[in-house]
């Protein structure tokens, strides 16, 4: 049954109160709550942009809030709270909306749902912070507190930040995770071409952007060649060519780890933690639909919906099964060509798509994350063949998810490193350490880490 909501907003508080009270995935939310509401394309789509602004910037939201309140956001009733997060999210951060809509729409909201009142205290609240649109002031960027308040990162994640890439990459990495992501898809080259692809989305009506120029195309390992950037296409599951499954969605980024194991027709490869599949299909066209690719995943209704998107792709080769990669099965011992460990993760790679992270880990998430891939990882390594690789991957860039990963396992187990060669380019940027990658966020990418070690023949 849908549910009725008065107005986007409406069902915008709605979601955030979802996430931020409850504890509910933002895409979740999201894609619930649209799923469920009677709003025409123009109002869902102000309802995501309301959302996820107000997520990337709730720290710095607070702060204003907690400078013009006598009322510590932390001791609002949890409805006006979020209902004046979202109102200062649109005077500060959303130009396009006029100060009298947000102010008038939240006083409105307030009344509408029981709180008549405390209509007048939202009402003076947010005239007073629209009255005043510099205050209060923005620190300099060489105060300690700079990447706290301009890009809403916890005192601690700031810090670390630092710690991990150092002040320049550190607000760079800031900079391009606050930015808004594009839709970027890996076309399926089973089925189709980039340029046919392109051509074929241009007759849908949908306005497509290569990723890389045709010259970086024509170089050999750029794994960037098969990403398209799309706009404009709506709900893309309207696109005869996405329900004939000749594309998915999937971030740039992501493919460097499938293009690390140098996967060929005829190889076997497993993916320990493949959901949502995108690797796994990904490794499956580049070995030409042949040989096997065993898709791994802990939760059977993900493995199930790996098995629904293969049959849209009308990929043959992959075969998803429930199983948890910290479990050692002895009969694939020495079994593949190429295992690939994309870890669970901090995953502060992907903020830009999901800002919620920021403020849902704690310093102790990173050790308890750290320890249980390495216990994914000693599995996996029993899984190669002699001479046969392991690529370890995660969408985060902790130095203990990541380079300490690597060495650790590298003192346990008989592998070598082997140096990752891909060309820079101006779409994707990462930074090279001990032969490891780590790809920054960027305008069109998340961040990911992948290092490739070679196990002793």
């Amino acid at each position: 049954m849908k549910t009725l909501f008065k107005s986007s907003r409406e069902a915008a508080v709605s979601v955030l109160s979802d996430i931020l009270e409850s504890g509910a995935y933002a895409n979740i939310a999201l894609r619930k709550t649209l799923t469920e509401v009677k709003l025409d394309s123009r109002d869902r789509a102000f309802v995501t942009e309301l959302v996820n602004e107000t997520l990337r910037n709730l720290l710095s939201i607070d702060y204003v809030l907690n400078h013009f309140s006598k009322v510590p956001v932390a001791k609002m009733k949890p409805f006006i709270r979020n209902l004046l997060r979202m109102s200062v999210c649109q005077l500060r951060h959303m130009e396009k909306t006029p100060d009298s809509a947000a102010v008038n729409e939240a006083v409105i909201l307030a009344k509408a749902n029981g709180y008549a009142g405390l209509s007048g205290f939202v009402n003076g609240v947010l005239r007073t912070v629209a009255r005043q649109p510099g205050v209060p002031a923005m620190p300099g960027k060489d105060n300690p507190e700079y990447l706290a308040r301009r890009y809403s990162y916890p005192g601690w994640l700031a810090t670390s930040l630092v710690k991990w890439l150092g002040a320049k990459e550190a607000e760079l990495f800031c900079h391009n995770s606050h930015l808004p992501p594009p839709v970027t898809i890996f076309v399926n080259t089973h089925k189709t071409t980039p340029s046919e692809l392109a051509k074929r989305l241009h007759e849908e009506g949908v306005e497509i952007t290569p990723i890389i120029s045709p010259i970086q195309a024509d170089i050999d390992n750029c794994p960037l060649k098969d990403f398209l950037t799309i706009r404009s296409m709506g709900d893309i599951s309207r696109l005869a060519s996405f329900r004939e499954g000749h594309f998915i969605v999937m971030d740039p980024g992501a493919i460097f780890a499938v293009a690390a194991m140098v996967p060929r027709p005829g190889h076997t490869v497993i993916d320990l933690c493949a959901a949502p599949g995108g690797k796994a299909f990904a490794t499956a066209c580049y070995m030409g639909n042949t040989g096997r690719v065993h898709a791994f995943d802990v939760h059977p209704h993900r493995t199930s919906l790996i098995s629904d998107m293969l049959r849209q792709l009308g990929l043959t080769c992959v075969a998803p099964e429930t199983k948890d990669a910290t479990t050692h099965d002895p009969g694939l011992d020495a079994s593949a060509d190429a295992v690939l460990l994309d870890a669970p993760c901090s995953g502060f790679g992907t903020v830009r798509k999901r800002p919620e992270i920021k403020y849902n880990r704690n310093p102790s998430d990173i050790a308890a994350l750290a320890e249980k891939q390495r216990s994914m990882m000693s599995v996996g390594a029993k899984y190669v063949k002699p001479g046969g690789v392991f690529v370890y991957s995660t969408c985060t860039i902790t130095r203990e998810e990541n380079i300490d990963n690597v060495h650790w396992f590298l003192r346990q187990h008989p592998f070598k490193m082997r140096p990752i060669q891909f060309p820079q380019s101006n779409e994707v940027r990462f930074i090279e350490e001990d032969d490891c990658i780590q790809i920054l966020p960027g305008p069109i990418n998340d961040g990911f880490f992948v290092a490739v070690m070679v196990k002793d023949s």
